[in-house]
């Protein structure tokens, strides 16, 4: 009788152990994540979005489990950084993406402006011949004079050169600064939340120096994008950065990241055009719930 219950008992458990062999319980699993690392040893770009997907995944780590981030090796520009997502080469691989109308195939994005608008308001970095020149800037017309340079990936050239601008496109962030320090072109346009870490990186290079009187606007959302392999990242960074924002560590962290870089653009006290983001028209404009005021309606 004895040897009965025991047989019954290991049979019972044999059969709920494969009964459940394949229902993994993901909530306990650890995570491991994958972001894009830097382009070159001093590029800090990528530190806010590091910060904000950590912040999303602590938001959900009782609901989901722990997670493990790693960074790609340095090197990769935006272009090789969607090759790579796309490529799928990491596990979870997740970077920042100015929104257009489509995604690449087999990619997913989760709806919310990480940068919450900032980047949008672009300021430019100049030679000091040029930035005496922009002073004499009344008109976009004016301003259309003058050549941009921007990363070659980004969505910048294709909105500039849809409202009339010259624009040269590069693969070397760190060369861009160089280039138009030395005039072999004219404005290297960044966010605003950007303008003071990359000043303070690159001021030493002979010449360099930033505009402060004017700036040229278009809205210009970032969301983050990942494989659309990867629903359960997708879902949870989603809910953490909503958790996030509706509690106000969002705001907290951004603040910390960008509110000075943003005060020294002294965006107030400049010119600001606006332009149209062509590329948008089909987004959801739900986005728009998620900017940061940081300046008056901008003026052309």
């Amino acid at each position: 009788m004895r040897k009965n219950i025991w047989r019954d008992a290991f049979i019972f458990l044999i059969a709920v152990v494969c009964g459940n062999a394949g229902q993994v319980n993901t909530a306990f699993a650890n995570m491991v994540v994958t972001v894009q690392g830097p382009e070159t040893a001093a590029d800090t770009r990528y530190e806010y979005d590091h910060a904000v997907i950590t912040l999303a995944l602590e938001k959900t780590r009782k609901k989901y489990g722990d997670y493990t981030l790693q960074e790609t090796p340095i090197g990769q520009n935006s272009q090789r950084s969607m090759l790579t997502l796309t490529n799928d080469r990491y596990t979870n691989y997740i970077i920042k993406y100015s929104m257009s109308n489509q995604l690449p195939d087999g990619v997913t994005a989760i709806p919310f402006p990480v940068d919450m608008g900032i980047v949008g308001y672009r300021v430019g970095f100049v030679s000091q011949d040029t930035k005496e020149k922009l002073k004499t800037v009344k008109t976009l017309e004016d301003l259309k004079r003058f050549e941009v340079i921007q990363g070659i990936g980004w969505l910048d050239p294709l909105i500039l050169e849809h409202h009339g601008f010259k624009v040269r496109t590069g693969e070397d962030f760190n060369a861009m600064f160089s280039m138009v320090a030395l005039n072999r072109s004219d404005l290297f346009l960044r966010g605003a939340n950007e303008l003071l870490a990359e000043w303070q990186t690159h001021q030493s290079i002979p010449k360099l120096t930033y505009d402060e009187t004017i700036s040229v606007y278009y809205p210009l959302p970032r969301f983050l994008i990942t494989s659309k392999e990867n629903t359960d990242l997708a879902a949870r960074v989603h809910e953490g950065l909503l958790t996030a924002f509706d509690d106000g560590s969002l705001q907290k962290l951004w603040e910390e990241k960008y509110l000075a870089s943003v005060e020294f653009a002294d965006l107030k006290s400049r010119k600001i055009f606006r332009l149209t983001n062509p590329y948008l028209v089909n987004l959801d404009p739900s986005w728009q719930n998620y900017v940061y005021q940081v300046a008056p309606e901008p003026v052309q």
